[in-house]
């Protein structure tokens, strides 16, 4: 096996198109061994392909949703409040959940990873943030009437498994919209809100972004910070009894593991492009020259 966990291994996308051809990350006897060599402890994904007549799954469905309304908090950045059914915002709950976005009328290719920035099953309402930094973006924020929506996927984050249960604090480190996971990490309780500080660089958003998403922080633990001139504490990050969450760029969540001298909770280090593990962009080489898949990861 290539990878002893897969996001979707045992739920909604599973059997996908890799065990369809051989390659399925956890499954043995799809990737070519037997029974005797399963690991997997789940729901056997081999029964759930036969029983599928051999087949994968549908995949993630593309849905054309509404736009409610869109909060302008600059001209590169925005908020899209969109019109999404029950299910799809009660799926978007989960720590970690993205979706491909683009606008209706583009090539299949537009297609954007985007984090889930609020899911709301009550009104029905799924919050995207998006910042214009590249051609994606800068096509995507110009959505006026429906966005298109596939998903939902669970790989936004990884190190979610590493979260320890009982710390003594957690530091989370947040800029820009690299925060938007954040909503779903408190509504989920995987952190406790008493044992934790925040600190938020704020140069890419703005104030009233932090205020209307992140209003309930208690203010006595939130530090506004500039990452970029002032760092970080490595005293603090270095106290392996914390949780340290990294809800940055790549960039400043490398400098963070550095300082910790562990893994952190950080965005997943994937390239996003199919997120199936077919295209191949998400690839990379461990230690032993095995290749990952980091779109099936967490």
């Amino acid at each position: 096996m290539l990878n002893s966990i897969c996001v979707d291994a045992g739920r909604e996308g599973c059997p996908c198109a890799l065990a369809e051809s051989g390659n399925c990350l956890v499954c043995s006897k799809l990737s070519g061994g037997d029974c005797n060599d399963c690991r997997w402890t789940g729901v056997c994904i081999y029964t759930l392909y036969m029983q599928n007549s051999r087949r994968r799954v549908s995949g993630r469905r593309t849905s054309t949703l509404k736009v409610k309304r869109i909060i302008n908090y600059h001209a590169d950045f925005k908020v899209f409040v969109l019109d999404a059914p029950y299910g799809l915002c009660q799926r978007a709950q989960r720590a970690g959940s993205f979706v491909f976005a683009k606008r209706p009328e583009e090539k299949g290719w537009f297609g954007m990873p985007v984090s889930v920035l609020k899911a709301d099953k009550d009104s029905c309402e799924l919050h995207l943030g998006i910042y214009n930094c590249g051609p994606k973006s800068n096509n995507l924020i110009a959505a006026a009437e429906c966005m298109e929506i596939r998903g939902i996927y669970y790989s936004a984050l990884s190190g979610l498994a590493g979260l320890k249960s009982d710390p003594s604090e957690n530091l989370i480190y947040a800029k820009g919209i690299a925060i938007s996971p954040l909503r779903n990490i408190l509504d989920t309780a995987l952190i406790d809100e008493t044992k934790s500080r925040f600190f938020l660089d704020i140069s890419k958003v703005s104030l009233d972004f932090i205020i209307d998403y992140f209003g309930d922080l208690p203010a006595e633990k939130v530090v506004f910070r500039d990452f970029l001139a002032e760092g970080f504490d490595e005293k603090e990050l270095s106290h392996h009894d914390t949780n340290v969450l990294a809800l940055v760029s790549p960039y400043f969540a490398d400098r963070i593991e550095e300082a910790a001298g562990r893994p952190c909770l950080r965005p997943n280090k994937g390239n996003m492009c199919c997120g199936e593990g077919i295209c191949g962009a998400c690839t990379s080489a461990d230690d032993l020259g095995n290749t990952l898949r980091r779109c099936k990861m967490t």
